[in-house]
């Protein structure tokens, strides 16, 4: 699913705005037709430690466009003050966050 996400940045203020377009199909083979924000939040960490990205996100929102088969998942990023942020296997999502 990772190599199927188009990824937009917005340069805020104060950090980023993330936007992450996953087709809807790629989706529904990890979580099915649960669309919840706590899929989201494993989505947009897994992006991150993908990416080797220490950007810190709040304010995560998912949306299912009916018309388009697309899932938007946004966020704000930031990236002052934060340390570099490891992630360890959980059994609860695909990846948990720890800081180092």
């Amino acid at each position: 699913m990772l190599n199927s996400i188009y990824e937009t940045r917005t340069r805020l203020d104060e950090g980023y705005h993330i936007s992450l377009t996953i087709p809807k199909d790629e989706y529904k083979i990890i979580y099915g037709n649960i669309f919840s924000e706590e899929n989201a939040t494993d989505i947009i960490n897994n992006y991150l430690q993908h990416r080797d990205d220490d950007g810190e996100p709040h304010n995560i929102r998912i949306y299912n466009h009916e018309s388009s088969n697309m899932i938007e998942i946004e966020a704000q990023l930031n990236y002052i003050g934060n340390r570099h942020t490891a992630y360890t296997k959980s059994n609860h999502t695909l990846f948990q966050k720890t800081e180092e």
